[in-house]
């Protein structure tokens, strides 16, 4: 399925660049802060969570109102139970940070005639929507250094206990929605600010989806340090914590990117097509 999708997003790329072509085209760069919501941290957005996130763009206007964007980004996330107010939270006692690199290709519209290339439109507010692939790899601090977190099974996947359930993939999918302003600050030059959410198809960007699993039995398939990651409540449970909340698995794992692009448009000439406005070749 998973595979079905990829090529789906691929041939969907590759069919809406090639219907614009000789169209308006612009490439441009964007920095700005990565930020996450999942069972370690449930608002969407929380500026001490926000890490920097760089990336790079390519955009063809193919009308003063539509637009498609395809980027590859870079950044982090992370979220710590410590600094919490939710006494579950503190006492779960679970940390993480992520390297996100992702691919996307998204459908823009703007709500007034704009093209970087067009002389006569100046500012506009947009919505945008589209698909992401993206690669993840959480990791938590312990003993002073950060380990990666899949390979140790921390909810059992892959013990005698549950040997149908396997170690997630840290390639997944994300359906991207948001908007932003567009505005022009030259000729060529164009500036926007936009903010982009993350809906993915994982609850496992932070390591953390179900129920604790038995911890004797992750020492036995992966060993010590997957033992003590597995589970480091503050306070043990005196029946042991086994088959008792880890997280949410009902609600899976979002991650957003808000910032600056900066872009220069490749061309000198825009025509739009889109009805009732006038077509245009300048």
């Amino acid at each position: 399925m998973f595979k079905k999708v990829a090529i789906l997003i691929l041939s969907f790329t590759i069919f809406l660049t090639a219907i614009v072509k000789g169209q308006s085209r612009e490439m441009g760069i964007m920095i700005g802060a990565m930020n996450y919501k999942g069972d370690l941290h449930q608002p969407m957005y929380d500026t001490k969570n926000n890490q920097l996130g760089i990336g790079f763009l390519y955009r063809r206007s193919y009308s003063n109102h539509w637009a498609f964007k395809t980027g590859i980004s870079y950044g982090h996330i992370k979220a710590d139970d410590a600094q919490s107010n939710d006494e579950f939270c503190m006492n779960r006692n679970l940390n993480f940070r992520s390297a996100i690199l992702e691919g996307t290709g998204q459908i823009e519209f703007n709500f007034f005639p704009y093209q970087t290339s067009n002389p006569s439109t100046i500012a506009t507010p947009y919505l945008a929507v589209g698909l992401s692939i993206f690669r993840f790899n959480p990791k938590a601090l312990y003993n002073g250094s950060y380990i990666e977190l899949q390979p140790l099974g921390t909810e059992g996947q892959g013990t005698a206990a549950n040997p149908d359930k396997n170690l997630y993939r840290k390639t997944n999918l994300a359906f991207v929605f948001g908007g932003g302003v567009k505005c022009k600050i030259g000729r060529r030059w164009g500036l926007s600010l936009e903010s982009i959410v993350r809906k993915t198809y994982t609850d496992y960007l932070d390591d953390v989806s179900g129920v604790y699993a038995d911890p004797n039995a992750i020492r036995v398939e992966y060993g010590k340090t997957a033992y003590y990651l597995s589970d480091r409540s503050i306070i043990k449970n005196p029946k042991s914590n086994i088959g008792r909340q880890r997280g949410d698995n009902t609600n899976r794992d979002w991650y957003s990117f808000t910032g600056i692009q900066l872009t220069y448009t490749l061309s000198k000439h825009y025509i739009d097509q889109c009805r009732p406005f006038r077509i245009k070749l300048w």
